[in-house]
C-alpha cells in the first residue's frame, strides 16, 4: 500500500455508486428495481427461456469461432480450405443476433445514451420506457410476422445454401423463435412499467 493513499475498498463499484448518489449524481430508474416491484412468474419463467437461447448462441459462436480457425489453417498450411465457410458464417451470423435479442431485453442491456432520461423524474421516466416498449413492440411483432412467412416461403421454394446446401427453413425458424421471445420480453417489460405507473411506485 503506498503511504498516504487510502486503502482501497473491497467492494469498489457499489462505494462509487453509493458516492456519486450522496454527491447528488442523477440516477436513473432500473429494469432490475421494476422486476424486484412488479416481477412475476411469467417474467421469471420468460427469463429462463431467454437464457437457453443465450446459451444456444453462445454454442453458435463456440462453433463458428472453431469452423473460421480449422478453415484458416487449412487454406494457410495445406491449401485446402472449409468449403462454404462465407455462407456458414453468414447463417450464423443469423442464429446469433436473433438468439441473443431476448437474453439483451430482459437484462435492460440495449447500448442506450440516458442524458436526458437520468435527469427526469420516477413517472417522467415510467412513461419513456412505456413509449419505448410500446413502439419497439409494435416492430418487433410485425418483423416476426414477416419473418415467419419468409421462413414458410423458404420451406414452400426448398432454399438451402449454394455450396453445402444446408436448408434455410429452419435458420428462418430459429429467428422467428428468437424474435417471438424477444416480442415477449419488450411486452414483459412493458407489462412492470405499466404497473408500476398505476400503483404509483
Amino acid at each position: 500500500m503506498t503511504p498516504g493513499m487510502p486503502e482501497p475498498s473491497p467492494n469498489g463499484d457499489a462505494d462509487a455508486a453509493d458516492a456519486a448518489a450522496a454527491a447528488g449524481a442523477p440516477a436513473g430508474l432500473t429494469l432490475q428495481d421494476l422486476q424486484r416491484q412488479h416481477g412475476d412468474r411469467f417474467g421469471q419463467g420468460l427469463a429462463r427461456v431467454t437464457m437457453v437461447l443465450h446459451v444456444g448462441a453462445g454454442v453458435t459462436l463456440v462453433a463458428l469461432l472453431a469452423w473460421t480457425v480449422t478453415d484458416i489453417v487449412g487454406r494457410s498450411f495445406f491449401g485446402n480450405p472449409l468449403r462454404g465457410t462465407v455462407e456458414l458464417t453468414e447463417l450464423a451470423v443469423v442464429v446469433l443476433v436473433y438468439l441473443g435479442l431476448a437474453r439483451v431485453e430482459s437484462q435492460d442491456a440495449h447500448i442506450s445514451v440516458d442524458l436526458l432520461y437520468v435527469r427526469l423524474g420516477r413517472r417522467a421516466q415510467l412513461g419513456l420506457r412505456a413509449f419505448a416498449g410500446v413502439v419497439g413492440f409494435l416492430v418487433v411483432a410485425v418483423m416476426t410476422w414477416r419473418l415467419y412467412v419468409y421462413a414458410g416461403q423458404l420451406d414452400a421454394g426448398g432454399y438451402t445454401t449454394g455450396i453445402r446446401r444446408v436448408p434455410l427453413y429452419p435458420v428462418a425458424l430459429l429467428g422467428v423463435a428468437g424474435a417471438a421471445a424477444f416480442g415477449l420480453s419488450i411486452l414483459t417489460n412493458l407489462v412492470l412499467v405499466v404497473r408500476s405507473l398505476v400503483r404509483g411506485r
